[in-house]
């Protein structure tokens, strides 16, 4: 069964309206979907319904809420701030780190980072990564809408997760002395667990430096030198099998 989004939809619901055009548009020109049909909706905070559509006017379906559930958050929370690649699209890493359960998206500007774009166009930019989170969470059928934090820079993403109580920060880094990524996730016991992904050429002696000023621990994802993408994905599968497995 489709599921489909709609951020007001509330525990304990019995009717809901569903206005938003392209999920209109979806339920009733792409799958035609007439009175009595089914289909399932989740507000991205964990709750997922589902409807049986009683009527459908020129701009709103009307449905009725036949049963819900809602799930809890997973024991971890796993943040993400990954560098703007150069050679793969910021959109895929999204849709892929959401199928993977990740909690939170910081895209990153670091540097290194060259294809962030202007200022001026990180708004444009952040609506579209929101976007593509959204889709994912549909498509994977996970009741968790991931965070889309706005772009920001490397120093202002460490003073905001930095403040974050009961984590542990991770920054894969090429250099210096570095402890192997599984080692160390084995070992932190904190709530929250954040993994820094740097730029195509890696991050600066000064940022790895700045980082661990704030806590960060420079470690090591193997012998190979991986993309932006695939780090960004490895440190997520890990971090979730992790979970599974305490």
């Amino acid at each position: 069964m489709r599921r489909f989004f709609e951020p007001t939809l509330v525990l304990g619901q019995e009717h809901i309206s569903i206005q938003d055009e392209e999920e209109f548009h979806h339920l009733v020109h792409v799958l035609r979907l007439k009175p009595h049909d089914t289909f399932e909706l989740g507000n991205g905070q964990g709750l997922v319904a589902k409807i049986e559509v009683l009527g459908i006017s020129s701009h709103s379906l009307e449905g009725k809420v036949i049963s819900s559930v809602s799930f809890p958050l997973p024991g971890r929370k796993v943040i993400l701030a990954c560098a703007i690649p150069k050679k793969a699209k910021f959109e895929t890493i999204i849709e892929k780190a959401t199928e993977l359960g990740i909690d939170e998206i910081i895209p990153l500007v670091t540097q290194r980072t060259e294809a962030a774009g202007k200022p001026a166009e990180w708004e444009k930019k952040n609506e579209r990564f929101i976007k593509t989170a959204i889709e994912a969470m549909k498509q994977c059928r996970r009741p968790w809408l991931p965070v889309i934090k706005p772009m920001m820079r490397f120093e202002r993403a460490l003073e905001t997760l930095g403040s974050i109580p009961e984590a542990s920060m991770f920054i894969p880094w090429l250099e210096g002395e570095r402890k192997p990524l599984l080692e160390a996730l084995k070992t932190a016991s904190a709530k929250n667990t954040v993994f820094f992904i740097g730029p195509e050429g890696d991050f600066t002696p000064d940022e790895v430096k700045l980082a661990k000023t704030k806590g960060a621990l420079p470690v090591s994802l193997g012998e190979n030198v991986l993309k932006v993408d695939t780090a960004a994905f490895y440190v997520t599968i890990l971090a979730r099998s992790i979970d599974t497995h305490t």
